[in-house]
């Protein structure tokens, strides 16, 4: 991968309001029946936004239903992959989704996909982010939701029964019952307030925003919850660890050199 290096920067995850400044959320006319209906909505609901570092994903995480023999650990080089300890089964990057070249790709990205279509597993949890703020929170559930059985999260958990209720219904009515979910709100909220920084005000715009990487039926997907849909970026090629780095390397960092703003996460089986 290069000599490409995350930098572990402690900066916020973006709040939707940033999102929709630029072109990261989809226009009225690209978006799926009842999306700006329900991004009205919501547009005035902001929770406290989750720090960038595994302690606090972890903390979350546990809160919500992940047995603590799972951890979030970092990612500090592309290079050093064989740092991280193995069994990573989802990743997660903070960047700055506000920069022009992210901005003008995933434009460009959106309109190829929409015109020639991609293979969707029904297999795969995604939810759309209309709570400003809560991209770290809903990478975290995306993490967590598509991997239920193989981390063993119990149904009887807040992740568990939100998922029962929710996690079958299209992405837009998934991400639209994140508002009401009281339990994994305070769970948030709580975790939000034990970083090594202070947290900022519900309603502050960051620009820095979280996204998700799972596999799903042999293939690696990009979760990002400002999109109208996933994106399947293909089979896996070695782990899904190797395979996000690619995806990471190849459509995120190669795309925006001069960014120094980069930190990545894997969601692994921590120490016996």
């Amino acid at each position: 991968f290069g000599s490409s290096v995350i930098v572990r920067s402690m900066a916020f995850e973006s709040c939707l309001a940033s999102c929709v400044a630029s072109s990261e959320i989809m226009s009225d006319g690209d978006a799926a029946p009842g999306d700006a209906v329900i991004r009205e909505k919501f547009r005035k609901v902001h929770w406290v936004p989750l720090e960038s570092n595994p302690e606090m994903l972890t903390k979350f995480a546990c809160s919500i239903g992940m047995p603590e023999k799972w951890e979030f650990t970092d990612v500090f080089s592309l290079d050093l992959l064989d740092m991280v300890p193995p069994g990573a089964v989802a990743v997660t990057l903070l960047y700055d989704s506000s920069r022009d070249p992210m901005r003008k790709f995933k434009a460009q990205q959106r309109e190829e996909l929409q015109k020639a279509g991609q293979k969707i597993s029904p297999n795969l949890k995604y939810m759309r982010q209309y709570v400003g703020n809560a991209c770290g929170t809903i990478a975290t559930i995306h993490s967590l939701a598509n991997n239920m059985e193989a981390m063993g999260i119990d149904a009887a958990s807040p992740l568990g029964k939100f998922i029962a209720e929710a996690g079958s219904k299209p992405p837009e009515e998934f991400g639209a019952a994140l508002v009401d979910a009281t339990e994994l709100h305070s769970a948030s909220e709580a975790s939000a307030q034990g970083g090594q920084t202070a947290a900022p005000e519900a309603t502050a715009e960051i620009h820095n925003h979280f996204i998700a990487f799972v596999e799903k039926d042999g293939d690696i997907y990009e979760l990002d919850g400002s999109k109208v849909f996933p994106i399947n970026h293909g089979p896996l090629q070695g782990s899904l660890l190797e395979t996000a780095a690619k995806v990471i390397q190849s459509k995120f960092m190669s795309l925006d050199p001069d960014s120094m703003n980069w930190n990545m996460m894997a969601l692994v089986p921590g120490e016996a």
